[in-house]
C-alpha cells in the first residue's frame, strides 16, 4: 500500500512538471514568434546559457520524478551533482541579465523569482538529506513554481491583460497547485507547503513594497552608479 502511495505522488508530482515544463516553452515561444525584437534578445550569449539552464532543470526535474514513479532511488540520488549546478548557473546568469537591463526596479522584482527558486531548491536538499522526504518534494514544488513565474508574465505580453489579473493568476498557482498536490496525495495540508507558500508570498510582498518605496532611489543610485 505504502509503495503504490509514493507511485501515485511521483505520478502526479511527473505530470505537474510536464505541465510546467510545456507551459514555459509555450510562453516563451509564442511571444519570441510575434514579437521578433525579442527573440532578438533571447539569442545573446548570456541568455541562451540561462535559457538552457533553466530549461535544463524544468526537463531534470521531470526526469527526477519519472524516475521515483519506477522506484529507481539510487538514479535519481545521482542527479544531484548536476541539478545543483543548474541551479546555480541559472540563477547567477539570470541576476547578470536582470542588472544588465539598467532597471532598478526590474532588477529587484525578477531576482526575486530566482532566489526564491534557488533557496528553495538548497531548502529541499537539507530537507531531504535529514530524511525528510515528504519536506522534500514541496519545497522542491514550491521552488518550481518560482522558477515559472517570469513565464506567467509573457501570458500577459502575449494576451494583453493587466497587472492585477496576472498578479492574481500567479498567486492561485502558488497557492492552489501544493494544497491540492497534498490534497490529493495525502488528504491533508503538509506543514512544508504552508511554510513554502508563506516564504513565496512574504517574499513577493517584501520585493513589492521595496519596489514602491523611497528605498528603490538609494538601490538605482548603488546598482548603477556612474
Amino acid at each position: 500500500m505504502e509503495k503504490i502511495k509514493v507511485k501515485q505522488q511521483s505520478k502526479l508530482m511527473w505530470y505537474i512538471s510536464i505541465a510546467a515544463l510545456t507551459f514555459v516553452i509555450l510562453a516563451f515561444g509564442s511571444l519570441s514568434m510575434v514579437d521578433t525584437d525579442r527573440l532578438e534578445r533571447y539569442l545573446k550569449p548570456f541568455v541562451v546559457i540561462h535559457i538552457l539552464s533553466a530549461l535544463g532543470w524544468l526537463m531534470l526535474f521531470s526526469y527526477q520524478s519519472w524516475l521515483i514513479t519506477k522506484r529507481r532511488l539510487e538514479k535519481h540520488r545521482s542527479n544531484l551533482r548536476l541539478a545543483t549546478i543548474l541551479v546555480v548557473i541559472t540563477t547567477i546568469f539570470s541576476i547578470v541579465i536582470t542588472y544588465q537591463w539598467g532597471s532598478a526596479q526590474r532588477f529587484v522584482g525578477e531576482s526575486r523569482d530566482v532566489l526564491c527558486f534557488a533557496i528553495l531548491f538548497f531548502a529541499s536538499i537539507w530537507a531531504v538529506n535529514r530524511g525528510k522526504q515528504e519536506t522534500h518534494k514541496r519545497l522542491m514544488l514550491m521552488a518550481l513554481l518560482n522558477l515559472i513565474v517570469p513565464a506567467t508574465t509573457r501570458v500577459k505580453f502575449l494576451f494583453d491583460l493587466t497587472d492585477g489579473f496576472m498578479l492574481l493568476i500567479t498567486v492561485l498557482i502558488w497557492i492552489l497547485v501544493p494544497i491540492l498536490y497534498d490534497l490529493v496525495t495525502l488528504r491533508k495540508i503538509h506543514k512544508a507547503t504552508i511554510l513554502g507558500i508563506v516564504f513565496t508570498i512574504l517574499s513577493f510582498v517584501l520585493m513589492i513594497a521595496t519596489v514602491m518605496s523611497p528605498l528603490m532611489e538609494d538601490i538605482d543610485a548603488f546598482l548603477y552608479a556612474h
